[in-house]
């Protein structure tokens, strides 16, 4: 039997039947045998391979809960300027980046910059069209913000995306128009997205092909070995399917396919090896706490960032992002046809509004296994968690949001009480649910032991812990980026433990997580990462 032998390190399994093994087979790409060196090695044959772990640690390969590949690879590497707070950290700063890169610019060359932070740049203003217009006359120019929700466009920007004042906007968009119809330069949500691919086509497949490939290392370099594609449309199978056929080592792909319309196919895709496959559908119900777009029963504060360079109004508590009447329609045909069901929630009232519509999709249509999702969950009440836990509800924390605009969402968006319990995964956990972290690539960079570091710690950049109460401990969290991640996607028989018969997805690590300090859980070298069977990062 050829393949590898594990030994001579720490192994944490992930499953109560192995709680302390001494080593691990496998061969053909699965898990074939767990527990004793004494047991397991006569199994082996000349050709297998005697990994000896050196005193490190082996672990089932990091599973990110709702992830976005292809639209990371389109926001990441040149032509796009990343303007983010962390490496353009004043919006003065960031405009003169925007000068000098129109200066060097090819006529007609589509310019677009990624990270606009109104809580991060300190100085921001919101960019006009007419402003935009100075800075590039004549070349399509967009200032995409961090959150992703948002986009800023000039008038050759608008042309290029074919947007103008006759273009009605999208059901579950937003673009702001003057008193005449004209677009004055921002628009929101799902028009965004669609927007942008004027700029990605603009530069071309062999682009993209480049940039996913960058994407699919990144995310092996930090040992995850199974994502999402959690905004999944049609076009993007070529992109996953050229990876495959050119034989990089892409993580598992479930797809959540974008929610549009009520009679929209979902693309029955399968894949015999577990690379490539629809998991569910994924629907916005709101958007983004950082633009305004989300629904609450509170207000924001009221102070310069809100204001301001958010521009909202005194007493701003947002709404959905459809008709409830059209966003029930949805979810219901989705769900009707057999579904998992991944819903975007960020308010407590939008989360109010969703779960009494799975109750009452339950009660029409009993499915015991559902696994309905909520995806981010910032501002969800502990009432309203073990509402959703009654349900069978499954909650996914994007916990970056702490360790990135911590300060802004305690001092600025939401104040101290509520940011005590913004992302409440450690109430989630006190209610017996299963959880998972996520990153959100390309919002925030892909990387389990940072996840679990920010939902351990809940340290903000500027030191400050946002509700003590909230942490979790390292073992759950090393659970919500395996076993209960797998979980999540329907894939716990196959994914996220050392169990014999699963994928032999696998990381190696130079510290065991479970003995780190939970500030240094990010610091973890990853040694090598292993999918399939197969050694694909490290040495």
């Amino acid at each position: 039997m050829s393949g590898t032998l594990f030994y001579g390190g720490t192994i944490v399994t992930q499953d109560p039947k192995y709680p302390a093994p001494e080593a691990v087979l496998i061969s053909c790409g699965k898990i074939v045998a767990v527990g004793d060196l004494a047991d397991i090695q006569p199994r082996a044959d000349k050709a297998t391979v005697q990994h000896d772990l050196a005193g490190q640690t082996l672990l089932p390969g990091f599973i990110d809960a709702h992830s976005h590949p292809i639209w990371a690879a389109k926001t990441r590497g040149a032509p796009v300027v990343d303007v983010r707070a962390n490496i353009v950290p004043t919006y003065a700063a960031l405009i003169g980046k925007i000068k000098r890169r129109v200066a060097v610019a090819a006529p007609g060359e589509h310019l677009l910059f990624f990270g606009l932070d109104a809580q991060l740049h300190p100085d921001m203003e919101a960019p006009t069209r007419a402003f935009l217009d100075e800075l590039a006359p004549d070349h399509p120019l967009g200032i995409q913000t961090s959150n992703c929700h948002a986009l800023f466009l000039n008038s050759a920007g608008f042309k290029a995306c074919g947007i103008d004042e006759t273009t009605p906007t999208p059901t579950g968009s937003i673009i702001e128009r003057d008193e005449n119809g004209v677009p004055t330069g921002k628009i929101a949500e799902a028009v965004t997205w669609t927007a942008l691919e004027s700029f990605y086509e603009a530069w071309g497949a062999r682009r993209l092909a480049e940039e996913v490939e960058q994407q699919i290392l990144a995310f092996v370099a930090n040992g995850i070995t199974t994502v999402t594609e959690h905004l999944y449309m049609p076009f993007y199978k070529a992109s996953y399917m050229a990876a495959l056929n050119q034989k990089l080592p892409l993580p598992r792909v479930a797809c959540y396919q974008q929610a549009t319309t009520p009679d929209m196919r979902v693309e029955k895709l399968t894949d015999a090896d577990d690379r490539l496959w629809m998991a569910g559908v994924k629907i916005h119900a709101d958007g983004s706490p950082f633009i305004g777009n989300i629904w609450l029963t509170e207000p924001y504060l009221s102070n310069e960032i809100t204001l301001e360079r958010m521009d909202l109004k005194p007493g701003h508590t947002g709404g959905p992002n459809y008709p409830q009447e059209y966003f029930e329609r949805m979810v219901r045909e989705y769900f009707s046809a057999g579904w998992q069901m991944t819903v975007h929630t960020q308010g407590d009232r939008t989360i109010d509004m969703v779960l009494d519509l799975i109750e009452t999709l339950l009660e029409e249509m009993p499915r015991p296994d559902h696994r309905f999702r909520l995806e981010h969950c910032a501002l969800m009440r502990r009432d309203q968690i073990r509402r959703a836990h009654a349900l069978g509800v499954q909650c996914s924390f994007f916990i970056n949001h702490i360790t990135h605009w911590g300060a802004p969402i305690e001092d600025a968006l939401f104040g101290p009480e509520r940011a005590a319990h913004y992302m409440p995964a450690g109430s989630a956990v006190a209610e017996g649910m299963r959880i998972s972290l996520h990153a959100d690539t390309p919002m925030t960079d892909a990387s389990a032991l940072d996840l679990m570091q920010a939902a351990v710690t809940r340290r903000a950049a500027d030191g400050r812990c946002l509700g003590e109460g909230e942490r979790l401990d390292i073992e759950t969290a090393l659970k919500s980026v395996t076993i209960d991640a797998a979980y999540h996607i329907g894939m716990e028989d196959q994914l996220g433990s050392i169990t014999p018969g699963k994928h032999a997805d696998l990381v190696i690590l130079g510290a065991n997580p479970l003995e780190t300090e939970g500030d240094r859980l990010g610091d973890i070298p990853i040694s090598s990462t292993w999918l399939a069977g197969e050694r694909v990062y490290g040495g």
